[in-house]
């Protein structure tokens, strides 16, 4: 080097994969002594491994590899330690944490310079030379002298130093670097494989998966929780691929008939409500599909299987549908209209069925819940269940009661038209709580609009 460190003496504190990687770069030119939570010794690749105190008394730069959510007990185990005249430079991949946190323990210790860097690049994406990348350096304290001279010796070794302070550090990589990472490991965790029709453009993908997912997700985790710039990043990058996902779908044709999915089954609730909102609003070109449960509605919304979607999200005794708040914290829906109507459940039997015999009640649990005081009074000696998947609705049921695919012993709490629909018997009407007062609010629903991107 020039002026002033001939022939330096570096530490490297944290010997882990970049660690290593950064030792052997520095290895070329000077002498290099690391420390690590490991056992002292010599390393296969001849760094001396040692004490943090005798790294500190032999060394007069000092790099710190560490991650940052280790920085700060590092640099608390540094202080006492640190003779006077050392350099010390951080590594971190983020900037504007460490720089607190080393100007907090070294503000004070004006013998002591410090210095931020970033290699823009590790042991992946550099291969077998440094050469040709940028490394990020900032004067932090006392240091424009040593900036100088390691600007220098970076420069010699064919990285283009870019000077750049903590904050534009930060608030540049989090659009490069962050999203980066980010999108690699999105991609990894789609086991993406070559093929042999890969093009050029799928190559730099995987090319992308192999330099970040390497890395340890302890590093990705600080990358995306220690900018403070990175959830900005992945905010704008959920919004701008909704939007293009949501473009993609609004490109079909506006379909002469809407496809109108609905939480229940044929004959269930979901279907009184439907065609109520449908007969209010003079829509006459719609088909229903059932798809049982809110989930299933949602779902088949996002994908772009039907137009509109129905059901239920709270009701006056039951409180709200709990399957529902659910699936709408899972996916994204425009919420059109809200409306209610009066339910009223019906306990259905098998027509060959003795009542005595019975001895479950199976239904939707918000049902159940609109009829608790009433069932607890006049059948408190059945049990109450409900069912798992699709089988939660209670149209469903009476339509696997009426087919024998659930016991005979069974009775349904449902609407009573499924009697009618599915050959059932009528035990008893009107068992809801709150008699003609039992109102269940419903919503009509649609895809998000987007903006264009």
């Amino acid at each position: 080097m020039t002026s002033g460190q001939i022939n330096p003496t570096i530490g490297v504190v944290g010997y882990g994969r970049f660690g290593r990687f950064w030792a052997q770069v520095l290895a070329a030119d000077f002498p290099v002594v690391a420390t690590d939570r490991a056992p002292a010794g010599t390393q296969p690749d001849n760094i001396p491994l040692v004490t943090m105190a005798e790294l500190c008394t032999q060394a007069n730069v000092i790099f710190l590899c560490v991650p940052i959510n280790q920085l700060s007990a590092v640099v608390a185990d540094l202080l006492p330690l640190v003779r006077p005249g050392t350099i010390i430079m951080d590594t971190c991949s983020v900037k504007v944490v460490p720089a607190e946190i080393l100007e907090t323990a070294f503000a004070g210790r004006e013998e002591v310079t410090v210095l931020c860097a970033h290699p823009m690049f590790g042991p992946d994406s550099a291969g077998e030379s440094v050469a040709g990348h940028a490394l990020v350096l900032w004067p932090l304290l006392r240091a424009e002298k040593a900036f100088r001279q390691w600007q220098d010796y970076f420069t010699r070794k064919q990285m283009r130093v870019v000077k750049m302070s903590p904050e534009e550090h930060d608030r540049t990589a989090a659009f490069s670097q962050g999203v980066t990472h980010y999108l690699g490991r999105v991609l990894g965790a789609m086991h993406l494989q070559p093929t042999p029709i890969a093009t050029d453009g799928y190559n730099r993908l995987l090319s992308i998966i192999q330099h970040t997912v390497n890395d340890s997700w302890e590093l990705f985790c600080d990358l995306q929780h220690y900018n403070p710039y990175t959830p900005e990043m992945r905010l704008r990058l959920e919004t701008v691929m909704n939007q293009i996902y949501g473009r993609l779908l609004a490109a079909r044709p506006e379909p002469a008939v809407w496809r109108v999915g609905i939480q229940g089954g044929k004959g269930s609730f979901n279907e009184e409500a439907c065609r109520a909102y449908c007969s209010q609003n003079e829509i006459t070109a719609y088909e229903i599909e059932y798809l049982y449960t809110s989930r299933n509605v949602l779902q088949a919304l996002h994908k772009g299987e039907i137009e509109r979607g129905v059901f239920a999200i709270q009701n006056a005794v039951g409180g709200v549908v709990m399957e529902t708040i659910r699936a709408l914290s899972e996916f994204d829906c425009e919420i059109v209209a809200v409306f209610d109507i009066v339910i009223s459940h019906c306990l259905l039997v098998r027509p060959e069925v003795a009542f005595a015999d019975v001895d479950t009640i199976i239904s939707h649990p918000q049902a159940l819940a609109q009829c608790r005081s009433t069932l607890q009074t006049l059948y408190p000696h059945l049990r109450q269940i409900s069912g798992e998947g699709d089988l939660v609705d209670q149209a469903l049921c009476a339509q696997h009661l009426a087919e024998g695919k659930l016991p005979p012993n069974y009775a349904v709490l449902a609407p009573n038209v499924c009697a009618d629909l599915y050959q059932l018997s009528t035990y008893d009407r009107n068992l809801q709580d709150l008699g003609a007062k039992n109102l269940t609010t419903f919503v009509w629903v649609k895809r998000r609009d987007y903006l264009p991107v």
